[in-house]
């Protein structure tokens, strides 16, 4: 019994050693492990780390002697046309830049192949119009999403002339010149030219900026503006860039848009357009931002003044016309700084007037002044230019 007591006892002794030298290897393993990992780890970063660095050192001097040979290109072209002389290029070495300092001593500097010449940012376009202007456009140009606001911009410009829903035919001729800005899908129309069998003429409208004055405008050939302007005492805003949108434009929904967009700078002041009494302020704020709503008895009508960054008058409050009321601003749900105004019936508020063809609303045109046509041609001719440059015939329709 006592042989058999030992023999049990004594498995169990050796079953409980060998656990924890089992245990104790795992441990040790695992531990041994986690040392290499570090070490390894320790060594791969102070690697990266040490090539970010010699990497940035490398950027540093690239950039660094990109403007020192900007600078030297200038003094030397300078010095060129004062002596007259000659001056012997040295050949370039594979894999690096050759850089003359104002001594014309040349240096080796690491070549940083991610530098580029930048692409050109006016770019041209001689289109056909098929199925719709956004069709046309983003078939015609590979700009992803861009297209979408290259065409935006065609037609704001291009609602002064014709209704894009209900007037362009197939067939109709489009050319554009434009600048693509430094703001990802922004662009400016530099020239349009439009064919309109509808209408049957061509339309045309160049941009253009007089001396002296803040913001430019689209002109056509013979130098007469192509959008129309409020005269200055019933004017909602003092200067405006340019009008982004009219009422019922090219927006999405059954209901349209009901205002016509001024875009501005913040800050910009707004006046009352007629004399009135005020009616709202600040409603709907999440949509309209601050705004105000003036009722204007005499002429049977109520204008509103979204998306401000200051409201200057309270409810019940008396103004004249061209009384400041407020400051343009981005406020609610706006997509750029810009005044949005609207003119709708007193008695139905679900009429909406456009302002431009509204009886009570003064309009006009500029004319380009007789001692800037002169440049206003070279500016023309400018664009034109750029249809030859780009290998694209225009066809433009005499008046």
């Amino acid at each position: 019994m006592q042989s058999q007591f030992f023999v049990k006892n004594h498995g169990k002794n050796i079953r409980k050693t060998f656990s924890l030298r089992m245990l104790f290897n795992l441990l040790f393993v695992t531990s041994l492990g986690f040392n290499m990992y570090f070490i390894v780890s320790q060594y791969e970063l102070s690697s990266v780390g040490s090539a970010y660095e010699v990497g940035s050192q490398v950027k540093k001097n690239t950039e660094e002697s990109s403007v020192e040979l900007h600078s030297t290109a200038l003094k030397r072209q300078s010095l060129e046309s004062r002596l007259k002389t000659n001056i012997h290029e040295e050949e370039s070495v594979k894999g690096f830049n050759l850089v003359e300092t104002s001594s014309y001593k040349v240096e080796r500097v690491l070549f940083d192949p991610s530098i580029q010449p930048n692409k050109p940012s006016i770019q041209t376009l001689k289109l056909k119009v098929k199925n719709s202007l956004n069709y046309t456009i983003c078939h015609k140009v590979k700009l992803g999403d861009e297209c979408d606001s290259l065409a935006a911009h065609i037609a704001r410009l291009m609602a002064w002339f014709l209704d894009v829903n209900k007037e362009m035919r197939n067939g109709d001729g489009l050319n554009v010149v434009y600048e693509r800005l430094g703001n990802e899908g922004q662009f400016k129309i530099l020239q349009l030219i439009y064919t309109s069998n509808y209408l049957k003429k061509t339309i045309e409208a160049n941009f253009y900026k007089e001396r002296g004055a803040k913001y430019g405008g689209y002109f056509d050939r013979n130098g007469k503006e192509i959008s129309q302007r409020i005269v200055k005492e019933q004017s909602p805003i003092d200067e405006y860039m340019e009008i982004v949108s009219l009422p019922g434009d090219f927006r999405k929904g059954r209901r349209g848009h009901a205002g016509t967009d001024f875009k501005a700078e913040v800050g910009t002041p707004i006046r009352s357009t007629f004399d009135g009494r005020v009616s709202r302020a600040n409603w709907n704020r999440r949509a309209n931002g601050y705004c105000i709503e003036v009722d204007h008895p005499n002429q049977k009508i109520k204008t509103r003044y979204l998306h401000l960054s200051r409201v200057l008058v309270k409810r019940g409050q008396y103004v004249k016309q061209g009384e400041i009321i407020g400051k343009s601003g981005n406020t609610g749900r706006s997509f750029a700084p810009h005044l949005h105004y609207e003119v709708r019936g007193r008695s139905n508020k679900n009429t909406v007037y456009n302002p431009f063809d509204f009886k009570y609303h003064k309009t006009y045109q500029r004319d380009i002044s007789d001692q800037e046509r002169g440049e206003f041609k070279e500016t023309v001719s400018v664009y034109d230019a750029f249809y030859d440059k780009n290998k694209i015939e225009r066809n433009v329709q005499a008046d």
